[in-house]
């Protein structure tokens, strides 16, 4: 039987029927469900840098940019410029990164202790681009005095911050007040009269009397506490007035934290000891005087004791929170041997080592280092490279004069002569030396035996490559040896000298053989202290060396309730009888004592005569 083959509809049509009934009865698969990955930004520094790595510009300077921020606050400067180095100037176009990498520069310029490269990356020109964002501009401000004081020009600081106004987070206002408060600090007693002279805006010279009713007050916290206030309510729209610099708001926790009872460790018995009190003593009645707020004083002697722990415990043991002392060195190596200590002690002398064991541990003293740096920094002020110096035939000596030379040097000076002496009377031969006068005298000695005329006129000459002699002599000395340099033809030489080349005792007719040597020493032999007057008035005479351990016993009272803020960088200076004092990270306290120039037989400060150097 022959079936009919299908035609080509009949097939099509089965076809269609067959897919819509395998349509109705199968189940379509189901749509894929998108996925959602979650996007972030990169966390970490080493995202930021492989990121970067794998972005085009200028992209990736960006997140170069922002991983270098990142390094800095961690504390990594070091990776931190190389990541910079790694950033081309080409690709960083948009005003807004120039900014980011200007300041980072910077704060990698301040990082590595270079305060004028710092400047050199926040130039007037970055400031201009940042007119229209002033929350910005304050920030750029503040590196710019943080700069500054880097590189110790403080009044610049000032004016900057005083200029730039408040804005900003409180955080970021305080921290430009913190910022200018240092610098106010730290601007000499001439540059505070000149920023005075032109200060030309309300702020400024705010700023000015806050800085000066401090200082009227600064050995007594009672009283600049009061002073702050009395500040505030004249200056009432000034922006400190609601918001001090730190260290002024903690002024009350400061003077409720002060030491209430102190021991004061010195050798009583020895002239050395009894001027040290005698300063102490007077300070303590002054402020008993004042405000009535002093501490419980104890006095241990020190005379003739080889051990000091013994009898720190005992200081210890009497409930003294502050110990004042010892003056020994020996005494004093003793005590920073220990492993610890149990209160805050103030030793009035100093190691010989850069480090302590004990926090507790601090060190001031009479140094005459401070007063070598004093000169020396001096003489390189105006404009001396090449020094001579004359110093006593003494081990002690030849220590300070090691001190001298290796601070000229540090400054990029050089000593060209040195010569000691031995005994006193006769200097000819000791100056000749240091002149090269001797070695003439040996060339025209050689010449007369070349040729024996008596008509050879011989001029001795001295050597012409010293700018300065730096003399270690003491008052009688010096009035010997002054002379003899000027009739050996170096008269012209400018003379800087150690203080003991100024005895005190005033008299101007014996001192005119000094005039014209420079001289470092403490304020309390070169200014009026109302506290001399009244000690010379009730208190046995004394000259030099005495007067200057009177000046340490005054301050040393007179830092007790300031330690705990020069520690803390609250307090940057303070104004002592001994100098303008400072502390190390060590705990050592610094001065900065006075230069000062006989003038006709009296002692004028170097700032009073408005040069620096005078002949």
């Amino acid at each position: 039987m022959n079936i009919p083959r299908p035609g080509i509809s009949h097939l099509l049509c089965h076809f269609i029927t067959m897919a819509l009934l395998v349509a109705c009865n199968v189940a379509a698969p189901p749509a894929p469900i998108p996925q959602i990955v979650e996007q972030r930004e990169p966390r970490s520094i080493d995202e930021f840098l492989q990121l970067a790595e794998s972005s085009r510009e200028p992209l990736a300077s960006e997140y170069r940019i922002t991983a270098a921020e990142l390094l800095l606050q961690d504390q990594q400067p070091a990776r931190a410029a190389q990541v910079v180095a790694a950033i081309s100037q080409e690709n960083v176009r948009d005003n807004r990164l120039r900014i980011r990498l200007s300041i980072l520069q910077a704060d990698l310029a301040l990082a590595s202790d270079e305060p004028e490269a710092a400047l050199n990356w926040l130039d007037e020109d970055l400031l201009r681009a940042l007119t229209q964002r002033p929350a910005l501009q304050q920030q750029v401000n503040q590196r710019r005095a943080e700069a500054l004081l880097a590189a110790r020009r403080y009044a610049e600081s000032v004016l900057i911050l005083s200029e730039s106004g408040g804005y900003g987070l409180p955080a970021d206002r305080q921290k430009s007040h913190d910022l200018l408060w240092q610098g106010l600090q730290r601007v000499s007693e001439q540059e505070l009269t000149q920023l005075a002279e032109q200060a030309d805006s309300y702020q400024l010279r705010g700023w000015i009397e806050l800085a000066r009713a401090m200082h009227s007050e600064e050995y007594s916290i009672p009283a600049q506490q009061a002073a702050l206030e009395r500040w505030q309510s004249v200056w009432n729209r000034h922006s400190a007035a609601s918001m001090p610099p730190t260290a002024l708001q903690r002024l009350a926790a400061v003077w409720d934290r002060r030491p209430k009872h102190l021991a004061l460790l010195l050798p009583v018995q020895e002239p050395i000891g009894r001027a040290v009190q005698d300063g102490f003593l007077s300070a303590y009645y002054e402020a008993m005087e004042s405000d009535g707020n002093v501490p419980q004083i104890t006095v241990f002697d020190t005379s003739g004791v080889a051990e000091i722990r013994e009898l720190y415990q005992r200081a210890v043991d009497s409930g003294a929170d502050l110990i004042i002392g010892p003056l020994n060195k020996e005494l004093v190596r003793q005590l920073n041997n220990l492993p610890s200590l149990p209160v805050p002690t103030l030793a009035l002398n100093y190691t010989d080592l850069e480090s302590r064991n004990s926090e507790f541990f601090y060190q001031f003293g009479l140094a005459l280092e401070d007063e070598i740096r004093q000169a020396a920094n001096r003489a390189w002020q105006a404009g001396f490279r090449n020094a001579a110096v004359i110093a006593p035939d003494d081990a002690d000596y030849s220590r300070l004069q090691q001190a001298f030379t290796r601070t000229w040097e540090s400054l990029g000076g050089s000593v060209v002569s040195a010569v000691n002496y031995s005994s006193e009377g006769d200097y000819a031969d000791t100056v000749k030396g240091l002149l090269a006068i001797d070695d003439s005298e040996a060339r025209a000695a050689r010449i007369r035996a070349l040729l024996p005329r008596e008509e050879i006129e011989f001029i001795p000459v001295r050597r012409g490559d010293i700018d300065f002699i730096f003399l270690m002599a003491n008052a009688r000395q010096g009035r010997q040896i002054k002379p003899t340099l000027a009739f050996y033809f170096a008269e012209d030489v400018p003379v800087y000298a150690v203080p003991s080349i100024n005895d005190g005792s005033g008299n101007e007719l014996v001192n005119r053989d000094l005039n014209g040597i420079i001289f470092t020493d403490i304020p309390w032999l070169l200014e009026q202290w109302p506290l001399r007057a009244t000690i010379a008035q009730s208190l046995r005479p004394a000259q030099g060396a005495l007067q200057r351990l009177r000046a340490l016993g005054v301050d040393s009272f007179r830092l007790y309730a300031r330690l705990d803020q020069l520690a803390q960088g609250e307090l940057i200076n303070f104004r002592g009888a001994t100098g303008l004092l400072s502390m190390k990270e060590t705990g050592a306290i610094e001065r900065i004592p006075q230069t000062a120039v006989f003038i006709d037989g009296r002692t004028v400060r170097l700032e009073d005569t408005g040069s620096l150097v005078t002949n």
